[in-house]
């Protein structure tokens, strides 16, 4: 822990302390905020489960890197492409902001007070938590223009950032850390939006990668056991919110959106597991993942997570798009705080480990995986998909005997054949849809079938 002005000391006594750097806030949250109660699920929305496995998982092919390793606490990065935002704490009193591209290496340092921490980064915009002796304030740093903008007001904290939109916690003042709200802040027009007014515990704002959706946690001062709520940007300054779920059996501070899919952790099946659903509404997914599962985020459909509790934790990745899961990191001590960034064929995910009585920050650069056109390797997945829905095993293998037909089809060059099979198995998907599958099961396995008529060529 550091030592601080006594004044801002006092101005932090609800986090515990000023200045504990942004992952041992997030240890403190789980160690104080454990569930204390049993959980039961409830919600409100058509919920289909699959089933992953992560032994066996294949590895996704990466290259590692140092974003910092200094004596010093490294912590809360962020990324956005090649850029990284980070906590840099030195031991010494003095936290700041750094920023570092992954391409040339180059690291820099975000003016400020020295008393920074809990940035987020889009584009060539970082947005940063500065706290003065009047209350914290949110800041908005340009690295073209090496220009900073504040956003009006005290009390101000936890940004995220995406396009020109900042979501913020907005508290009135120090008296009650747990009355906060969310609001917003438009960098071009300077608009300033209110997204909750309630005497609730609104808190970890995402914004997504366009400045679209914004998503938070509602809380009932139990940071573990909260309501997922999201807001869609309609016009300047002007937004639609709606709640994702309800029963207050998600995380707050475990959320993710990439403007199509919001993306939390639930413990409403009994044990830590990954959600997810379109923000406009839909059917939500449930990944069923034996184990411990923890901030998970998304970008470009690509699920990011850690997999085992505080001490031991390897990372993972899934693939919407195609339900495949991959293994990101092996044998790893503890992983944290990982967060991932798509940009067109390459990802990034970001990360801290415990080092040397430190926390260090490292990066991995990825190719992004193909949704695979070749027709083998689709009906492959087509089949795996089916097997991870745990359907009753007649309906299983009514629909993967269809599948098959079309495999020997193919492989007999009877495409007419083919297309016949597929056309049974999608007629098959529609009758059993809110019967034998559930509504997004019978969607999901129909628009690949679809996608593979469409590359067969059928009429």
């Amino acid at each position: 822990m550091r030592k601080t002005n006594t004044a801002i000391a006092n101005n932090r006594k609800l986090r515990q302390t000023v200045m504990l750097t942004v992952l041992l806030i997030a240890v403190a949250l789980v160690a104080s905020f454990q569930s204390r109660f049993a959980a039961t699920a409830n919600s409100t929305t058509t919920e289909s489960t699959i089933v992953l496995q992560t032994a066996g998982a294949p590895f996704l092919g990466t290259t590692g890197q140092v974003v910092s390793n200094e004596w010093a606490n490294q912590t809360n990065p962020h990324v956005d492409c090649n850029l990284v935002s980070y906590t840099f704490d030195d031991f010494q009193g003095s936290s700041t902001i750094h920023y570092k591209d992954l391409e040339t290496g180059t690291d820099n340092i975000i003016p400020g007070n020295t008393v920074d921490l809990l940035s987020d980064i889009s584009g060539s915009r970082v947005a940063f938590t500065e706290v003065t002796f009047s209350g914290d304030t949110v800041r908005i740093f340009d690295t073209n223009s090496l220009t900073t903008a504040v956003v009006p007001g005290f009390w101000n904290s936890n940004p995220s950032i995406g396009g020109d939109v900042v979501a913020f916690e907005d508290r009135d003042s120090q008296a009650n850390w747990y009355l906060s709200n969310i609001t917003t802040y438009d960098v071009s027009t300077g608009t300033v939006t209110p997204l909750t007014n309630d005497s609730l515990t609104n808190i970890h704002p995402e914004v997504s990668p366009n400045g679209n959706a914004v998503i938070w946690g509602k809380c009932t001062n139990d940071l573990n056991h909260c309501d997922i709520y999201s807001a869609t940007r309609i016009a300047a300054g002007v937004f639609t919110t709606r709640a994702l779920t309800t029963g207050n059996h998600e995380r707050s501070y475990e959320t993710s959106t990439d403007g199509e899919l919001a993306v939390y952790v639930s413990d409403r099946s009994g044990e830590s597991d990954i959600y997810y659903q379109p923000l406009t509404g839909g059917n939500e997914v449930h990944l069923s993942i034996g184990g411990y599962q923890r901030n998970p985020t998304i970008s470009g459909g690509l699920i990011s997570f850690e997999q085992g509790n505080y001490g031991s934790g390897d990372n993972f990745l899934y693939d919407t798009r195609t339900g495949k899961l991959y293994q990101v990191t092996t044998g790893s001590l503890d992983n944290r705080l990982s967060e991932i960034s798509v940009c067109g064929n390459t990802g990034r995910i970001v990360y801290v480990n415990v080092g040397l009585a430190a926390f260090n920050a490292y990066a991995f650069t990825f190719q992004v995986p193909t949704v695979p056109n070749d027709t083998e390797e689709q009906f492959d997945d087509l089949i795996a998909l089916i097997r991870s829905f745990n359907l009753h095993p007649g309906t299983s293998n009514s629909l993967i005997r269809k599948l098959q037909n079309a495999i020997d089809a193919v492989n007999a060059s009877d495409t007419a054949t083919a297309c016949s099979c597929l056309t049974a198995f999608i007629n098959e998907c529609q009758a059993q849809s809110g019967k034998k599958l559930t509504p997004a099961q019978s969607t999901q396995l129909i628009n690949s079938a679809n996608q593979i008529k469409s590359d067969l060529g059928c009429p």
